[in-house]
């Protein structure tokens, strides 16, 4: 009997090995199936744990999950595995279209993923075959043609191996090893090297007579926001509930102080309240085919190219359309479709790009964040930068689908995901009550813009000195870093990607990016040596795919196709 491994159950793991027994059981085909992950939720991955507290939200509307289908009835030797209900059936989710977007805690979907793993494991428990190893895996070697698996406590061996671990740590930057240095010969400090779990920083969250320095201005930051703030001593309020305008209101006397900052200073962007609002940014089927069929000439077939207007320009025609239909909801003009379009890949091609119909950003960052919010809210007329930004969001399934696994070089591949990177700051925004809740702490004299923007950091005795382009100072004795680790394969320091490496069982797509695969998810191997049975879904293969950070790609058809693979091998 063949022998199979995963590695990391998490949402991705979870619909991988969903898709094996589909398809094992279609091929009347049997195997031995060892999961392995070190979590106590298996099925949530890290992100999605359910014993996280309820401050850290979902970014992504609830809405929108329902791309979570139903897993349907199983029967795998001999062994009914009974089928489980999509999350929106799961939550009995019911929405009207005008009612404000949901975002629930993120809590809330690890409850349904870890039932849905659960489910499997137990119909599965009466067979020998099927083990769940909660232990964290090592190292990884390749023995004569066969994958060794070592954890700290044991070893095994399995014919193939798929790997579905998710983030991992990075070697820390020049700046994170400076402090990492000063706090160890300065013991009243403390740095905090990740964010997460949210709940290490259950030692600092009442101590509220303290300067806290957040190191990054994204998703990450409103969580640490969010845990350190609802507490003992005050919590938020929202007072508006059509635009959910919040307050922070003290229960006793604080003194606490939190200093985000980040390299642009710029804030997020919140999502459009609600469904009939997110439509007015909604492409139509003609222009996402349209749009699916540019990237696909190009990248399917093009590996010499020298820019990336294969994506840019098919993104513009379309948000240039979309911008024209908003008519008096939005910024007022008398350009043309093609003068937009021009405008629109100007600024795709550059950040820095200025012009009237975009949002000045050189104004003070609390009256940018309003401006976002009414636009989300539709009170005020759009920018054209916010509708790229929904435009891009709508396009994003399909950017990912048409250009994973590109034929072109790696200049062009790296370039696409760093556009996709930036767009995020709109595509990924969070909901507009996160961004009240910032502008709640800024009023209430808790949270301080002021730094926000690239600011002079001085190691001292008191902690981190921050210095502003005014010359204006705060002094943190604690810092937290909140900025994710980009995956890129050559800085990863986790022993298991270490030890891959140097045994040469896998290598990047690129220096910046991540693992090479097929579009099978198999490892493409160094051309010196012999092809090994390791396949990578997730994070670590992005470059050779994009999208991997969505929960709902971890839903998709590249888990599908890897799975069908498999089996078709097995039968070969």
């Amino acid at each position: 009997m063949k022998q199979f491994a995963i590695i990391g159950m998490g949402p991705r793991g979870l619909y991988a090995l969903e898709n094996l027994l589909i398809e094992l059981s279609k091929a009347n085909t049997h195997i031995k199936i060892h999961v392995f992950d070190a979590t106590s939720s298996p099925g949530t991955g890290n992100v999605w744990d359910k014993s996280q507290p309820d401050s850290n939200w979902i970014n992504i509307t609830e809405r929108a999950l329902i791309g979570i289908k139903k897993r349907p009835k199983i029967v795998y030797n001999n062994v009914i595995i009974d089928g489980f209900p999509s999350y929106h059936e799961w939550c009995q989710f019911l929405q009207n279209s005008n009612e404000p977007d949901a975002f629930p805690a993120r809590n809330k979907l690890g409850k349904y993923l870890n039932a849905r793993y659960k489910s499997i494991e137990i119909a599965l428990e009466k067979l020998e075959s099927f083990k769940f190893i909660k232990a964290e895996v090592r190292n990884i070697n390749l023995k004569d043609q066969k994958i060794e698996i070592v954890t700290n406590s044991s070893s095994w061996h399995y014919d193939d191996l798929l790997l579905t671990i998710g983030h991992q740590s990075t070697a820390p930057s020049d700046q994170l090893k400076e402090w990492q240095s000063h706090v160890v010969s300065h013991k009243s400090l403390a740095l905090f090297e990740d964010a997460y779990p949210i709940t290490q920083l259950k030692a600092i969250k009442n101590n509220t007579n303290s300067n806290i320095g957040i190191r990054g201005f994204g998703l990450a930051m409103i969580d640490v926001m969010r845990y350190l703030t609802i507490n003992d001593f005050g919590n938020f309020k929202v007072i508006d509930q059509d635009t959910f305008e919040t307050i922070y209101y003290k229960t006793k006397e604080q003194q606490l102080k939190l200093a985000p900052f980040s390299l642009d200073g710029l804030p997020l962007v919140p999502k459009p309240l609600n469904e009939t609002i997110d439509t007015w940014y909604q492409p139509t089927t003609k222009e996402l085919n349209f749009f699916k069929s540019e990237i696909e000439a190009v990248a399917q077939h093009t590996p010499e190219i020298n820019s990336i207007d294969f994506l840019t320009d098919p993104i513009a025609k379309i948000t240039s359309r979309v911008f024209i239909d908003l008519k008096e909801k939005g910024v007022s003009h008398s350009l043309s479709q093609a003068e937009l379009t021009t405008i629109i890949i100007n600024w795709l091609n550059d950040e820095n790009y200025r012009h009237p119909l975009i949002q000045d950003t050189n104004i003070s960052t609390y009256k940018l964040i309003q401006n976002y919010i009414e636009m989300a809210l539709g009170t005020i007329p759009i920018s054209l930068d916010y509708c790229i930004g929904q435009v891009w969001r709508h396009c994003q399934p399909t950017l990912y689908k048409a250009f994973s696994h590109a034929k072109v070089n790696n200049d062009s591949i790296e370039k696409v995901i760093a556009l996709d990177e930036r767009s995020k700051r709109y595509s990924y925004g969070p909901p507009i009550e996160s961004m009240q809740q910032v502008l709640a702490l800024v009023d209430a004299d808790i949270l301080t813009l002021d730094f926000v923007t690239d600011p002079d950091i001085e190691l001292t005795t008191e902690g981190w000195a921050l210095k502003n382009s005014n010359n204006k100072s705060i002094t943190c004795s604690v810092m937290i870093n909140s900025v994710l680790d980009a995956p890129k394969l050559l800085e990863v320091n986790t022993p298991l990607i270490k030890d891959l490496l140097q045994n040469e069982l896998i290598q990047p797509v690129h220096s910046k990016l991540g693992i090479d695969t097929t579009a099978d998810g198999y490892v493409i191997t160094p051309e010196d040596k012999d092809d090994v049975p390791i396949a990578v879904l997730g994070r670590l293969a992005k470059g050779s795919v994009i999208g991997v950070d969505a929960i709902l790609e971890c839903f998709g058809p590249r888990i599908e196709d890897w799975a069908k693979a498999y089996v078709r091998q097995l039968k070969d």
